[in-house]
Order: C-alpha cells, then structure tokens, then sequence
C-alpha cells in the first residue's frame, strides 16, 4: 500500500510592532534604507526546518509603481552572526549589511494606492536564530502606521501517513 506524505502547518512565528512573537518596526522607513527585526530563538530541539514566509508593507503618501522592497533573512548560531548589526529590532547600518544574507524576495509597489502588497515563499531554516530584514528600494518614505507591515513564518512539517 502506498504512504502519502501530508504536509501540517503549525503556529506561525511573526515580527510585528506590537503583539507579535517578536518586535520589528519598519514604520516610516526611509528610501535606500533597512530595518531588521529581533532575532527569534528557533531552539536546538527537534523541531521542522522548512518554513513558509510571508511580508507585507504598505507604501507612504507617494508611490511609484515598480519600485520594491527587498526581503532578506538573517542568521546566526548565537556566536557568529551574519553581520555586526546586532540581534535586535534595529536600523540596517548600511546597504553594504546586506552583503551576507540571505535574499528571500521582493515586495513591488504594483499600484498607486496606500493598501497592503505582499510577498511570499519558502525558506529552509537550518540555523538556531533568525531574523527577517526590509530594505527599502523605493525614493519614498513607507507608511508611518505600526500596523502596515509584518512578516511571519509558518513551520511546514511533512507527516508520513
């Protein structure tokens, strides 16, 4: 008899503002600017390494369809991590920051509205700590409300059956 292979989501990991797993205050950033979030304690326990991701922004009072924010993902085994920039809710230092880390998408300003774009995918998370970071590719200001942006990860566990 054949096996299936199902896929179990479980609780999503999120950095918000306010009221998410960890803080991550991207509001009103500037063009040609980065913020990253707290770095979140995935644990040394067996847990599921591949994890779906999904962020989100909302542009400011002026838009250009086209430009994007970049979303990269940051690691670290708690000694060594991939840039000096610290393990907090904090501002990117410099572009040059991004160098090693890990690119996981765009979010393209695709209308001139103030309403939500998103970006998704998949991501293998084989490292203890991790963070998401927002580089702000746009000539414009983001959205100065807390609640405008996000980014959550959800463990996608494969379950013989």
């Amino acid at each position: 008899m054949a096996t299936n292979i199902y896929q179990t989501l479980e609780t999503a990991i999120t950095w918000l503002s306010t009221g998410g797993t960890e803080a991550f205050t991207p509001t009103s950033l500037g063009a040609a600017a980065g913020r990253q979030g707290a770095h979140h304690d995935f644990t040394t326990a067996a847990v599921g390494r591949r994890f779906g991701w999904r962020a989100w922004i909302k542009p400011g009072g002026t838009r250009v369809v086209g430009e994007f924010v970049d979303v990269y993902w940051k690691t670290s085994d708690g000694t060594h991590h991939d840039n000096d920039d610290g393990t907090g809710d904090i501002a990117v230092s410099s572009v040059d920051k991004l160098r090693n880390l890990q690119y996981l998408g765009t979010i393209y300003i695709d209308e001139n509205a103030a309403v939500e774009m998103v970006a998704h995918g998949e991501l293998f998370l084989p490292h203890r700590y991790g963070c998401p970071v927002f580089w702000n590719n746009t000539a414009n200001t983001l959205s100065a409300t807390a609640a405008d942006f996000g980014v959550s990860v959800v463990p996608c566990t494969d379950q013989v059956q």
